[in-house]
């Protein structure tokens, strides 16, 4: 049981619980982390439900998304893109859709988030109560209130992939890459995967190695992933295992970016 729970009706009076309360007050978004039977329960529950932050809006900036939009509201809007809907069905399955938000996925900040790894490669950033930053300074740095993730318009290509043990688990290993093409050039790719660190990662040497040049083969692209990752053996796997599927679903991923007309933009 949580002893206790508050309904802020403004941003400022949610950070001025969380000051006043502590660390061992969370914020409450869709609450499949905070249910999670192998969380630690926390001491307040912070209840972000009257902030108004399940609206999905175009702005000049690009679409503008809630912190509480769940996946199911990704799916299903008209104005996310493809590759967005297509990370929000890799979460588990619809009762989980439902509920789980944006904003809750980024704030748990976990190695095997499903749709981290695309927000990265789509150079999202993550609207705070006084400033923006991109998303990967958000992964790296301490917690704060999300009150949206801002996607930009571009013109960039995407592939997605995950490998989860089951249809109803959370994922072992996401991946997602996004480039322009020059040509048969890659330009400026981005390549993030998940489930190989504490948190989900951009692969900033690979990405640095393939710039500017044609696709290599999959074994060369898998060789290059194999060493840049680090993962950990766990119940889900064990390292060499984990460092294999990242390198071959970073592979796949790269090749559907690079070729848009010959696979589904942001297929599984």
């Amino acid at each position: 049981m949580i002893p206790a729970y508050h309904r802020p009706a403004s941003s400022a009076e949610a950070i001025q619980l969380k000051s006043k309360l502590g660390p061992g007050a969370v914020f409450l978004a869709g609450g499949t982390e905070v249910n999670n039977l192998h969380a630690p329960r926390p001491a307040a529950l912070i209840d972000l439900a009257g902030l108004g932050l399940d609206k999905i809006e175009t702005t000049a900036g690009g679409l503008r998304i809630g912190a509480r939009v769940t996946f199911q509201q990704l799916i299903e809007h008209a104005a996310v893109p493809a590759f967005l809907k297509t990370a929000a069905h890799q979460m588990t399955n619809r009762n989980i859709r439902n509920v789980a938000t944006v904003g809750g996925q980024l704030g748990a900040n976990k190695s095997c988030a499903d749709l981290i790894p695309a927000l990265l490669v789509a150079e999202a950033r993550v609207a705070l109560t006084d400033r923006e930053i991109p998303v990967e300074a958000f992964l790296a740095g301490a917690p704060e209130l999300i009150l949206a993730v801002i996607v930009p318009a571009g013109a960039r290509t995407f592939g997605l992939a995950h490998q989860s043990r089951t249809a109803s688990d959370i994922s072992i290993v996401t991946a997602a890459a996004s480039l322009t093409l020059d040509g048969d050039k890659l330009r400026q790719p981005l390549l993030a995967i998940g489930g190989v660190a504490p948190h989900v990662v951009r692969l900033h040497e690979v990405e640095k190695s393939l710039d500017g040049k044609p696709l290599p083969s999959p074994e060369q692209i898998e060789s290059l992933i194999a060493a840049a990752v680090h993962p950990i053996d766990d119940v889900r796997g064990s390292a060499a295992y984990k460092r294999q599927i990242a390198a071959v679903l970073g592979a796949r991923v790269l090749k559907a970016a690079a070729n848009p007309s010959g696979s589904r933009k942001g297929a599984r």
